[in-house]
């Protein structure tokens, strides 16, 4: 049986996590119907929370985020 510590190296510090979020913004741009803008942004920001969903610890997270306009 291998032992972890020579085939991946010394455990010294823990693992982090990078994440990335995009939050949808109304914009001015006619590109769709707005009770259809309104609908798709409310659906978009009731998505469940990723690094709970996998049980990632708070304190390595990194989250990285950009905002699009629709």
């Amino acid at each position: 049986m291998l032992d972890p510590a020579e085939t991946e190296g010394p455990a010294s510090r823990p693992a982090s996590c990078f994440l990335s979020r995009i939050e949808l913004r109304r914009g001015e741009a006619a590109s769709m119907a707005p009770w259809r803008k309104r609908l798709f942004i409310a659906t978009s920001s009731i998505t469940a929370d990723t690094a709970e969903h996998f049980s990632l610890a708070r304190d390595r997270t990194v989250i990285m985020g950009s905002h699009i306009e629709v």
